[in-house]
């Protein structure tokens, strides 16, 4: 094998050095890719947020309403808990599990 003269020695050590900066760089803990990941979830986490927002917005205005407006107080009483009045009829429909053919 041929010896390397001392320019060559710098250029091949400075081009490895390089190399390994790199993938260091790129495979590190605390690399690209993690930062990378790292962003799409801060992303997620912020739609996230965003979206729990809303629902406590329509929360408090739902506990406000149930505060100050009886007949919300009553549909909820309906809806959730299946009260009725004294004297109503409920119906409950119950769907089939298999449809009924056609006839004819």
């Amino acid at each position: 094998m041929k010896k390397l003269n001392l320019y060559q020695k710098i250029i091949l050590l400075s081009i490895t050095f390089c190399l390994l900066v790199i993938l260091v760089a790129v495979f590190h803990e605390d690399g690209i890719l993690t930062v990378n990941n790292f962003d799409h979830e801060l992303v997620e986490f912020k739609a996230r947020n965003d979206m729990l927002r809303k629902e406590n917005r329509l929360l408090r205005s739902e506990i406000e309403a149930l505060k100050s407006d009886s007949f919300a107080v009553e549909i909820l009483a309906r809806e959730r808990l299946n009260l009725v009045r004294p004297g109503e009829t409920v119906y409950q429909l119950i769907p089939q599990k298999n449809p009924p053919t056609p006839l004819g």
